[in-house]
């Protein structure tokens, strides 16, 4: 596996947080951590299928970390020409709070950085409380799909768009 480009020492976690490339292999930890990071009532994770379809895609990436010893999160990304796309990030309920999707969040605007990427676009639930962390990380809202999302009692939510210029700072 490819050496990982340094982090910005923007956080220090209590314990170790590892991250590594993930491959195809460990599809069954991306599984399990996505079962267990997504209710099933919004109908974003996605399938087995899925997955091995979209990692399987030229340029896309798989992130892993682990909180010590144990996988916790992981994020997929897409390059296309100048642009990545972050198509899913995730973190085991158990491990939420910890610094873990910062440090993912760190890493993929490290490694976009470092690959002279011009923007970084992201796409999330009207309703999920994710979007201030990535306005933390100067993500801007550009886009909206109207009633993308069902929820329970077929409630409707919108997703959302957003992009960070990497021609600007990093946080």
């Amino acid at each position: 596996m490819a050496d990982l480009h340094p982090l910005p020492e923007t956080i220090t976690p209590a314990v170790s947080i590892k991250l590594q490339y993930g491959e195809l292999t460990q599809l069954p930890i991306v599984m399990r951590i996505m079962q267990s990071a997504f209710s099933s009532r919004y109908g974003e994770s996605w399938n087995n299928n899925q997955c091995r379809s979209m990692l399987s895609l030229p340029g896309t990436q798989l992130m892993i970390a682990s909180y010590g010893e144990e996988p916790c999160g992981f994020s997929i990304s897409r390059k296309v020409a100048d642009e990545e796309e972050l198509l899913m990030i995730a973190v085991d309920p158990q491990y939420q709070n910890k610094g873990i999707g910062i440090v993912l969040l760190e890493q993929l605007i490290s490694n976009a950085i470092s690959n002279n990427i011009a923007s970084v676009f992201l796409e999330v639930r009207s309703n999920n409380p994710a979007q201030n962390l990535y306005k933390k990380f100067g993500f801007e809202k550009v886009g909206l799909r109207p009633a993308y999302y069902t929820g329970e009692g077929q409630e409707k939510f919108d997703a959302l768009t957003y992009k960070k210029s990497l021609s600007k700072t990093l946080i």
